[in-house]
């Protein structure tokens, strides 16, 4: 209270600024969690860098630190918030500083999860991939053929292949579901979203059957493709003006309504569907879902299920990155309550994709 009536203005306003900086970091955040599929401030937000929400705290600090000391506690709280709800930072014992484990426990199973763009890349490069990080389950989205024909190519794994999605596993195949998807086929055609697919599969493991799912849901770029340049949605070069203008005159918020209707369908259904007889046995969901984590959509639909990166990761997780700006975490791995425990989770290396392959380790429950 000194501060805020201090008869310096500089001390009067830093302290002003940084209480004001702190109530709209805390209604961000809420706006982000609650109307990112609804709001478009939000949306812009939740699929976009969200970064720019420190610059603020940068532009106070030195003011802080020089002539209001007493702020540090608000901005320092804003800092927090930004850094960890907002960005999605966490901090984890078992992953903090580690690197991913050779060879991982014996009561583990490692999934890997990685969306392939395609796979040309990684087809030349799966077999050192496998070597190195020695997982029991592959989930590829946008698999091609040549990454195909490299995967079928590995002697000792099981393996099949489901429109762009492609699974390999070291455990028999007992059997393989798709989820229906006639009605979001038919809106497809409109260009607004309904091309996500989810394949289900029953693993035969040591440690006994389990479901495990391979899907890539539907992008909200289709719903924002209005308010994109030829650039993307931040392009690396231009001016700022410009790119502003651009995007209010593009913005159709039909498109964007509708997308976001579809998306919310899609995940009401892939999430029940893909637990759907388990008859509480197992169940491991990954892939990309095109969601991060404080989407409105995911957290209504795909909270019912336990998160490894939430539990057990450390730092971002940036699975997609595009252009020199945007780096966001849209590719995860789940499990319903019988399913075995995160013990750790990690970013693969850079393997010719715009996203990150997520390497994870689960733990079989012991008796």
């Amino acid at each position: 209270m000194q501060q805020l009536q201090s008869e310096s203005v500089v001390r009067r306003w830093t302290t002003r600024l940084t209480w004001a900086w702190l109530a709209c970091t805390v209604v961000t955040w809420m706006l982000l969690i609650t109307t990112s599929e609804s709001f478009l401030p939000a949306t812009l937000l939740a699929y976009g860098p969200r970064f720019v929400l420190l610059i603020p705290i940068l532009a106070l600090a030195p003011f802080v630190l020089f002539s209001a000391r007493r702020a540090w506690l608000p901005l320092l709280i804003a800092l927090v918030i930004v850094v960890g709800p907002i960005m999605g930072g966490r901090v984890s014992w078992r992953t903090l500083g580690r690197s991913l484990p050779a060879p991982m426990p014996k009561i583990a199973v490692r999934v890997l999860t990685f969306n392939a763009d395609g796979g040309g890349a990684v087809a030349v490069r799966l077999r050192d991939m496998i070597e190195q990080v020695q997982p029991q389950l592959i989930a590829f989205q946008e698999c091609g053929d040549a990454l195909w024909d490299s995967l079928q190519a590995m002697p000792k794994w099981y393996h099949h292949r489901y429109s762009n999605l492609c699974t390999a596993s070291r455990w028999p195949i007992q059997s393989f579901d798709s989820m229906p998807r006639a009605s979001f086929a038919r809106v497809s055609t409109l260009g607004f979203g309904g091309t996500g697919l989810v394949a289900r599969y029953v693993i035969a493991s040591p440690h006994g059957a389990f479901a495990f799912v391979n899907l890539h849901l539907e992008t909200a770029r289709k719903g924002l493709e209005s308010l994109m340049g030829s650039g993307g949605f931040i392009s690396d070069q231009g001016d700022r003006a410009s790119t502003l203008g651009s995007i209010v005159n593009r913005y159709d918020p039909k498109r964007i309504q509708l997308n976001a209707r579809i998306r919310n369908q899609e995940s009401e259904r892939a999430s029940v569907w893909s637990a759907s007889n388990s008859h509480a046995a197992p169940v491991i969901i990954v892939g990309d879902f095109n969601l991060p984590v404080e989407s409105a959509i995911f957290r209504r639909h795909w909270r019912g299920f336990s998160d490894a990166f939430e539990t057990t990761g450390s730092g971002f997780g940036w699975s997609k990155r595009e252009g020199s700006l945007l780096r966001i975490r849209i590719d995860h791995v789940l499990g319903n309550a019988s399913a075995p425990q995160a013990i750790g989770v990690w970013l693969g290396s850079d393997l010719g994709s715009d996203h990150l392959p997520i390497i994870a380790d689960l733990a079989w429950r012991t008796p």
